[in-house]
């Protein structure tokens, strides 16, 4: 998840950047008009443009720190890498949690069978 979030990040951070330089003269050359607006957007810019460089470095940390890992398949196999039968939240729950449902359903199930003879 943390490796998600570094890719996107780093994407609207490029996305940023190809702003940048292909269209905000186009939108600084419109608020010449008034050269508060101008001098604000100018130093507006400045800063997020500092700003997204350590951003982009934080999301390049999180995409090596969280790489995720590759499993290697057997030969013929034609499930996807990290699939399981399980659903991870049932993977999730302790053995003896897992023991006692099972037990409290065998339970359930010898009440109703004693209740149907």
């Amino acid at each position: 998840m943390l490796f998600r979030r570094g890719r996107t990040m780093l994407v609207l951070v490029a996305v940023f950047w190809l702003w940048l330089l292909l269209g905000s003269a186009n939108f600084i050359a419109g608020l010449f008009d008034t050269p508060f607006y101008a001098m604000l957007a100018l130093y507006g810019l400045g800063v997020v443009t500092l700003i997204s460089l350590g951003v982009a470095g934080m999301a390049i940390f999180y995409m090596v720190v969280n790489k995720p890992a590759r499993t290697e398949l057997p030969a013929g196999s034609s499930a996807r890498p990290g699939f399981s039968e399980l659903a991870p939240v049932i993977r999730l729950v302790p053995r003896r949690v897992a023991d006692h449902s099972a037990a409290l359903t065998n339970k359930a199930a010898a009440k109703w069978r004693d209740l149907a003879s």
